[in-house]
């Protein structure tokens, strides 16, 4: 009975840890504890800056925020990011 219960805390514990060590997405990963998300926010934070430049281009942010993303390992995060925030252009 003891073996079991610590079998179950131990996969319990696995089961809440595992996410938390790879997460790209800002709104579910730990900005604070998890350098993936942290490095994900940065270049959430710099194309949406870049394209809130008057005259700013807007292939070249999204270029340099996809090469960002990239070396985060998170490359299908941003590309989701970059599609869903567009170009911040009025429509």
């Amino acid at each position: 009975m003891k073996a079991t219960t610590v079998l179950a805390a131990a996969a319990f514990f696995v089961g809440m840890t595992s996410f938390a060590f790879a997460e790209c997405d800002t709104h579910k990963g730990d900005r604070d504890t998890d350098k993936q998300t942290k490095c994900s926010e940065k270049c959430e934070d710099g194309y949406m800056s870049g394209t809130m430049v008057y005259g700013s281009s807007f292939e070249e942010q999204k270029a340099k925020a996809l090469a960002c993303f990239q070396a985060c390992g998170c490359e299908a995060h941003g590309a989701e990011f970059v599609k869903e925030h567009g170009t911040n252009q009025a429509r």
